[in-house]
C-alpha cells in the first residue's frame, strides 16, 4: 500500500465518524433477544418454567390476541419502527465530524473547525485593532463567519477585517479563505 493512500485513509477515518457504536448497539440488542428465545425454548424442552413466557404462550397469544396483548404488541412495533428509522438514517447520512483535512507535504495533517473558528477570530481582532475578545468566530466546512463588536466610537473596516482574515485562512488551506463573512454590531462596547 503506498505512502499516499494511507495519508488518505487516516485523513478520510480522522473526518468521518466511525458508524461501529450504532452496529455494536443493534448488535448487542439482536444477541440478547436471541439468547432469551434460546433460553425459552431450553427450558421449556426440559419442563422447567419460563423466564418470561414461554415461545408456544406467545405464539398462540398472536394467533388469538386479546386486548392487552394488541396493546403491548403495538408498542413494541412503534418502538422497533423507530429503532430502525434510526438505524437507517445512522446507516445512510454522510457523518461528519468537526474536522478538515488539510493538504501538507510531510504528511496526513487534520485541523479541528474550533482551532479554525479561533484562527479567524484572532486575524479579525488584528486586523480591527480590537481585543481578542471583541471578536467572535464559527467555522463550518468551508465557510467562516466573523462577529466583531466594536470599541464605541472606533470604525471597522470590515473589507480589511475580510481580507486579513481570507489571508490567514488561506495560508492554512487555500479552501478555507473562500467564504468568510464579517458582522460587526453597531453597538460598540466601552475599552
Amino acid at each position: 500500500m503506498s505512502n499516499g493512500s494511507v495519508e488518505r485513509r487516516i485523513r478520510r477515518r480522522s473526518v468521518h465518524p466511525s458508524r461501529s457504536t450504532a452496529v455494536s448497539v443493534a448488535l448487542v440488542v439482536l444477541v440478547l433477544v436471541a439468547a432469551w428465545i434460546g433460553t425459552e425454548s431450553v427450558l421449556q424442552a426440559v419442563g422447567s418454567a419460563p423466564l418470561v413466557a414461554d415461545p408456544q404462550t406467545v405464539v398462540d397469544a398472536a394467533l388469538q390476541p386479546d386486548g392487552a396483548f394488541v396493546t403491548i404488541a403495538e408498542v413494541i412495533a412503534v418502538v422497533l419502527v423507530v429503532l430502525g428509522i434510526v438505524l437507517v438514517v445512522l446507516a445512510l447520512k454522510p457523518g461528519r465530524q468537526h474536522r478538515s483535512a488539510v493538504e501538507h507535504d510531510r504528511g496526513a495533517v487534520v485541523i479541528d473547525t474550533a482551532i479554525l473558528a479561533s484562527t479567524a477570530a484572532n486575524a479579525a481582532a488584528l486586523a480591527a485593532g480590537l481585543p481578542e475578545d471583541h471578536a467572535k468566530a464559527s467555522a463550518r466546512g468551508r465557510s467562516s463567519e466573523v462577529r466583531l463588536v466594536p470599541l464605541s466610537g472606533v470604525p471597522v473596516d470590515q473589507a480589511a477585517v475580510r481580507s486579513a482574515v481570507e489571508d490567514r485562512l488561506g495560508r492554512l488551506d487555500a479552501r478555507f479563505g473562500k467564504r468568510v463573512k464579517v458582522r460587526v454590531d453597531e453597538k460598540g462596547t466601552l475599552a
